[in-house]
């Protein structure tokens, strides 16, 4: 019984890869599961990104870990300075388009002027397991230019999934 319960646990697991999610885009993908850490970006880079937060909206937990707020900051300036493009959404599977372990505003512009819907951006933000953060500031700045204000609830909804579980009161 055991046994059986395995396999198809493995065979359900083999089927939500991000291949098979993304042969169908218009198909909405779940979360790749809660990462539960108590991360913000403030702990990343501190305030060297001002109060707008600049342009990293995602970090992948292991920047945390091992206190990369040097390299997010550089991280940023190089997505102020030279922009992804829509070109660079081709050979990516995630939101994270450079695979640096950051997601930045221009990766989610760039993934809109690739012309990818609604759907498949919140599909790449949703393949994408890294700690979210959004200020009111980068939501604006999203919308500003053209980006649905569904996905930036979805950026929304991925920033509670991050936070660690609440304990009810007892």
């Amino acid at each position: 019984m055991i046994a059986s319960v395995m396999v198809c646990c493995a065979a359900g697991c083999e089927q939500n890869d991000f291949r098979s999610r993304n042969a169908q885009p218009d198909l909405v993908a779940p979360a790749l599961g809660v990462l539960h850490h108590n991360y913000t970006m403030k702990d990343l880079v501190g305030d060297a990104l001002g109060p707008t937060g600049g342009m990293i909206i995602a970090a992948a937990p292991e920047k945390f870990e091992n206190h990369m707020g040097k390299e997010a900051i550089d991280v940023n300036h190089r997505a102020d300075e030279t922009p992804a493009r829509a070109i660079d959404v081709r050979d990516a599977e995630t939101a994270d388009l450079n695979g640096d372990g950051y997601i930045t505003l221009d990766e989610v512009i760039a993934l809109k002027q690739a012309g990818l819907t609604d759907t498949q951006i919140m599909n790449r933000l949703r393949a994408t397991p890294q700690v979210y953060s959004l200020t009111p500031h980068q939501a604006d700045y999203l919308t500003d230019r053209g980006i649905s204000h569904a996905v930036v609830e979805v950026i929304r909804d991925l920033m509670q999934l991050n936070a660690p579980a609440t304990q009810p009161a007892v």
